[in-house]
């Protein structure tokens, strides 16, 4: 009986590793892309928005989709390493000012900004790989699984963008770069508000 399930196990395995070797060794031809089909504008939005600062930040990410256990993990199981590569851009959203938020004092303008926020989390496809990809002898792998790590690699480096200040860097900068405008309008002792942003 124990020679019996040895047998039938070691059969399953070789016949796992044909058919992984099989599907390694099919020629993969070129790739056709078609782009040719009419591009459809969903929506059109006017933008009043000063970027002031951007990171550039790389994180590795480990997905896996786990097969239950060490024995269908080697069966089932879906692994991959992606080496993210992304920016992030903060700034301000100048389209809900008003006339309110300047006051003039002589040669002092006073100009109360909104709170800085992140505009974009975008991830750079020429430096976002997948370095490694280990999956179980029985699958083909999870279709989505790479498209989940690249989600997960955007939240964690918007994470790691405010961990590292960005939202602070993107007020000194604003501040520094109005008030060289504003004094070369003639405003030399402008003063220029703005709230903490939250991430």
């Amino acid at each position: 009986m124990r020679t019996t399930i040895i047998a039938v196990l070691a059969a399953l395995l070789i016949g796992a590793g044909t058919a992984s070797w099989i599907m390694t060794r099919r020629p993969s031809g070129d790739t056709s892309i078609d782009a040719s089909r009419d591009a459809v504008v969903k929506e059109m939005r006017s933008l009043g928005r000063l970027e002031t600062s951007s990171f550039s930040i790389e994180k590795i990410i480990e997905a896996k989709k786990d097969g239950g256990g060490p024995w269908s993990d080697i069966l089932f199981g879906d692994k991959l390493l992606l080496i993210a590569s992304g920016e992030v851009v903060a700034g301000y959203d100048l389209s809900g000012l008003s006339e309110e938020d300047f006051v003039r004092s002589g040669a002092a303008l006073r100009v109360s900004l909104p709170a800085p926020e992140i505009f974009s989390v975008r991830l750079d496809n020429e430096k976002t790989r997948v370095y490694d990809r280990d999956q179980g002898l029985l699958t083909r792998g999870d279709k989505d699984l790479e498209t989940e790590a690249r989600l997960a690699a955007e939240q964690s480096i918007r994470e790691a963008a405010c961990a590292a200040g960005i939202l602070g860097e993107a007020r000194e900068n604003a501040v520094k770069q109005l008030g060289a405008v504003l004094g070369a309008l003639g405003f030399p002792d402008s003063i220029i508000l703005s709230p903490d942003g939250t991430c």
